[in-house]
């Protein structure tokens, strides 16, 4: 195997702690503080943020909690690319991706159907510098039980027919009750504090509303809403695809809740799409 094939960790170290035992030590603490959020049924859906984990470890913890009872078998994940400039998606191209933790497999005969649906090609330098994944890895594996299978996505800049065609891409292709995709996205970036929070709440009222349009309107090449708003779209509209309702905020602050100067904070929220209505199929 090429070491082309391999995405190997760049932020260890820096955004997360950079050993097995200290990432291990670090999420048995984040976990203990989420004790009691986890639930019977799997959300196909969830929306956590992708800072440092000492701002926003607690938030994405809690999200990936909801997925301990009932594992899934696969986890698309979509998160913006921060550092590359490009058209798009992109699909991450490797056989795996490696953390502190261990291996996590890609996905090959998912990531080969998806290219060919969509025409979205791999753009390498997107994924190799980039943490919106990578920080959300060795959370996913050590506290979503069993070996999962991965298919790691990043977001360009996107018009709204590529939002589409990647909605539409997944759900012919994933299946609600055995599935999952995360999308990785913080909100607002470096406001004041009091603005910041109204922000946010603005930008969780429209997911809530389903309102893509406005979502991609008011967030522009910027992301001032979110920096994964590209992500949170195309979870909106696989949400109607498959009908799941109105996400729960299962948590919402900012970074200068969790120690940071608050005169220039991040919004960090979990969100959590409700399981297929099977009573109702």
């Amino acid at each position: 195997m090429s070491t082309s094939q391999i995405r190997k960790p760049r932020f260890a170290g820096s955004f997360y702690p950079g050993t097995n035992g200290e990432i291990t030590k670090s999420l048995d603490i984040l976990v203990k503080q989420n004790e009691g959020h986890s639930r019977e049924k799997r959300p196909p859906i969830l929306i956590l943020p992708h800072a440092g984990w000492a701002y926003s470890g607690l938030a994405a913890v809690r999200g990936l909690m909801t997925l301990v009872l009932s594992p899934p078998k696969r986890v698309v994940l979509i998160g913006p690319a921060h550092r590359h400039y490009f058209m798009g998606f992109s699909l991450g191209g490797y056989e795996k991706y490696q953390t502190p933790l261990g291996d996590i497999m890609v996905d090959q005969d998912l990531l080969g159907t998806l290219e060919s649906a969509t025409g979205f090609e791999f753009v390498p330098e997107a994924h190799e510098n980039e943490h919106s994944l990578e920080v959300i890895l060795p959370m996913l594996q050590h506290i979503v039980p069993g070996e999962v299978k991965i298919l790691p996505i990043l977001a360009g800049s996107t018009a709204r027919a590529n939002i589409s065609d990647l909605a539409n891409a997944l759900a012919a292709n994933l299946d609600p009750l055995t599935d999952v995709l995360l999308i990785s996205s913080d909100l607002s970036h470096f406001y004041g504090y009091d603005e910041a929070r109204e922000l946010d709440q603005k930008t969780l009222e429209l997911i809530l509303k389903e309102d893509v349009g406005s979502i991609i309107d008011q967030s522009g090449e910027g992301g001032r809403l979110a920096c994964g708003y590209s992500g949170i779209c195309v979870a909106i509209e696989l949400s109607k695809v498959w009908s799941l309702g109105q996400p729960e905020v299962l948590i919402y602050y900012n970074s200068g809740d969790s120690g940071g100067d608050r005169n220039g904070v991040v919004g960090y929220a979990a969100l959590a799409y409700p399981s297929p209505d099977l009573a109702s199929a």
